[in-house]
């Protein structure tokens, strides 16, 4: 099997991982969490309010008509209005639930990242999601042909992570997002929560490990340095009287190994005269 990578240097496809037998979940809650309000979202809420401030007929917005001479109003027909509250119900069903699907989701991350005892991984891949799951990925897919980008122009990036210390280690996905945004760090260590009753749902922490060793260093650049310079400053005779005494003790020594060697001469002497 030949080696499949996608454009950017040292990411693997997802369909060639599993062909080669690594298996992961998709992260959902960390990639909802991440994406927020996507450009779908805006574009239904967009479609909703022009609907709903557009037709005329409706309660609130009715046709001024001219009978005898005065004005009145006359309604549209009973199936258009049907059809208008059919679009209206369904672009609020659907702007209801992914607002209520991100409020939870948020909560989840929130809740299972507060298990005392998560999984360690390390950064393991990066992997370009080319398999096809949701029908707006074809229409992606096609986008993307058409504008001379190939078949994964448009596909989203994770970074895989590999379980430590097991036989049988599996593997866990960071947010799906765009190339553009994505940080790949090589053995970089990092945290997985899972979802007790449901193994799927997984949340994968990334950013704790680098920002824990980037805050420590800080904290001891900022307490390190003052507390030498202010025990130095304390004690100005410390160092002086430290270094004085190491001298005395140097002399000392040399003293004693001199009148050593000269004890041990002056015995020596006699057994050569005897012999």
């Amino acid at each position: 099997m030949a080696m499949q990578k996608t454009p950017i240097d040292h990411t693997y496809l997802q369909s060639y991982l599993i062909k080669a037998g690594i298996r992961f979940d998709y992260n959902v809650i960390d990639t909802v969490c991440a994406r927020k309000f996507s450009a779908t979202f805006y574009m239904v809420l967009i479609t909703a309010l022009l609907i709903l401030s557009v037709p005329q007929g409706m309660p609130g917005n009715p046709i001024p008509v001219a009978e005898d001479g005065s004005l009145s109003y006359a309604g549209i027909s009973s199936s258009t209005k049907t059809m208008y509250f059919i679009t209206v119900g369904i672009l609020g069903v659907y702007l209801g639930y992914y607002l209520l699907r991100l409020c939870y989701y948020i909560a989840l991350r929130t809740k299972l990242r507060s298990d005392p005892a998560p999984l360690s991984v390390e950064a393991y891949a990066v992997v370009c999601l080319d398999v096809k799951t949701r029908p707006i990925d074809y229409i992606y897919q096609l986008f993307s042909i058409i504008c001379g980008r190939g078949k994964n122009g448009f596909c989203r990036y994770a970074v895989i992570y590999k379980e430590i210390g097991s036989e049988n280690p599996r593997f866990f996905l960071t947010a799906a997002v765009s190339h553009r945004r994505l940080c790949f760090i090589p053995d970089h260590i990092g945290r997985v929560f899972l979802h007790r009753k449901k193994p799927h749902l997984y949340t994968l922490d990334d950013k704790s490990s680098y920002q824990t060793v980037s805050a420590k260093r800080r904290m001891m650049r900022k307490f390190a340095m003052p507390a030498s310079t202010m025990a130095c400053s304390s004690q100005p005779g410390k160092s002086q009287d430290l270094a004085a005494n190491s001298d005395t003790a140097v002399s000392s020594s040399n003293l004693n190994l001199d009148s050593n060697s000269t004890t041990s001469t002056v015995k020596a002497e006699p057994q050569q005269t005897q012999q």
